[in-house]
């Protein structure tokens, strides 16, 4: 199977806990602390995915020093 195929067949938790991954592997390089992601990571796994996934990323969002998206 293609990973063209394997992302077309991905659910929305598996999509966000492969983006998570990614981070989790750059983030260190780029100088943020080693378990900034943890709250994100914590959310994966808990049963309730999305209930406040926006306020963990905000969070940290804020931790890493990233601005606003969308100004």
């Amino acid at each position: 199977m293609s990973l063209v195929e394997l992302i077309a067949q991905a659910d929305e938790r598996g999509l966000a806990a492969s983006g998570v991954a990614c981070l989790d592997r750059c983030v260190p390089l780029l100088g943020g602390e080693d378990e900034a992601l943890r709250p994100l990571w914590a959310s994966l796994a808990d049963g309730d995915v999305w209930g406040d996934w926006g306020e963990r990323v905000a969070k940290v969002r804020g931790e890493l020093g990233v601005g606003d998206p969308e100004g």
